[in-house]
């Protein structure tokens, strides 16, 4: 078994923490599956359908990988996986964040006026195909369109505006409105929503097609908080390029939801409103005569219930939960949330609507199991 990763990290708090009976019996039979030369895949999903627990750090996130098809069934060859993917993750790196501006004219550059930089040789607003500046600028627009979303990630935590306790050995010299902000305000610190941002401008230099769409911030948020939480040492050394390929193979199923092009078609974000408005219109007529009072349209509620479905979407990959079954969720929810959504005044519904932070899993996965 020497060639096969060791599961000694979970095995020992297994052993060493104080655990209730039923809920021990449970994580023995997630190590007892996950500690075989091959993986039932199977198995570890019947297991994982109703919740993993979270006695065991790293229990989780390796549960994660697997049944997103992130590490193979056969465990010889986890390592080389990892090795592989963080190896590739940081050519991305240096392709798409180290510059190809040098250091030196990239560190005049962060201490110049407008005036001063466009005075240089290669001009900062050349048209030019080849100009540096030119690609510079284009990319300086990305990772501004991702960072105004990242700060802001699941703001109820602390956990992604706190410092890294690792160096940055990509820092970026973009003159976005956000690090002017926190250069006034003398904020150094690199911070996890510094890593967020990075894996999203990478994905988004990667595929040019989507690049990035708002929301995508907090579907990338819980693959990197639960893989930043592990405990193994191995795994722990690779948490942004895991989080980011496992955030990749998600959105091969999900780009169809973030597509403009297909904003008017059966998976685009703009036809998934338009049927949970018809949805709500055809059970409740007085609640979406209401709404339609008010004058609060689908786009201002709807995309941030999707937004969410599509966040626990890793549950949807290990259950199969169709979009219906969702929809079948959100008629539960108005017929709680049906006395407030009467009411006469527009910020007291919308703050109703806009109230939910989580999904009712368990509740979901009843639905998907009927």
């Amino acid at each position: 078994m020497d060639s096969y990763f060791s599961l000694d990290y979970l095995i020992q708090q297994l052993e060493q923490k104080a655990i209730a009976s039923t809920t021990k019996q449970r994580l023995q039979n997630f190590i007892d599956t996950l500690n075989q030369p091959k993986i039932d895949l199977k198995r570890l999903r019947e297991l994982s359908s109703y919740g993993v627990p979270d006695d065991l750090r790293g229990l989780r996130s390796l549960v994660w990988k697997l049944l997103m098809g992130f590490l193979p069934t056969d465990r010889s060859k986890w390592r080389q996986c990892i090795d592989k993917n963080y190896q590739q993750y940081e050519s991305f790196c240096q392709d798409f964040i180290k510059s190809k501006i040098p250091h030196k004219q990239m560190s005049e550059y962060e201490n110049m006026t407008d005036e001063q930089i466009k005075g240089l040789p290669d001009h900062p607003l050349s048209r030019d195909r080849q100009s540096t500046w030119k690609s510079f600028f284009e990319d300086q627009t990305i990772w501004e369109e991702v960072e105004k979303d990242t700060i802001r990630t699941r703001a109820e935590f602390s956990f992604f505006v706190s410092p890294v306790q690792q160096e940055n050995k990509y820092p970026v010299y973009f003159r976005t409105q956000c690090r002017r902000e926190r250069r006034q305000q003398q904020d150094y610190e690199y911070r996890h929503y510094d890593v967020l941002t990075r894996m999203l401008f990478i994905y988004a230099k990667l595929n040019p097609a989507i690049k990035y769409v708002q929301g995508m911030n907090e579907i990338l948020a819980p693959f990197y908080f639960v893989f930043y939480s592990d405990t193994s040492e191995i795994f722990l050394n690779t948490v942004e390029s895991d989080a980011f390929f496992c955030f990749t193979i998600f959105m091969s199923d999900a780009k169809d939801c973030f597509l403009r092009s297909n904003d008017d078609y059966q998976d685009g974000i703009q036809s998934r409103m338009q049927r949970l408005n018809a949805m709500i219109q055809q059970d409740d007529w007085e609640v979406w005569k209401n709404l339609n009072k008010l004058n609060i349209h689908p786009q201002f509620y709807s995309l941030r219930w999707i937004m969410l479905y599509l966040e626990y979407g890793i549950l949807y990959q290990q259950n199969k939960i169709e979009m219906i079954i969702f929809y079948n969720y959100v008629q539960e929810q108005f017929i709680h949330l049906r006395k407030e959504l009467l009411q006469d005044d527009f910020t007291d519904v919308m703050e109703c609507l806009q109230r939910i932070s989580h999904l009712d899993i368990d509740l979901i996965l009843q639905y998907a199991n009927r």
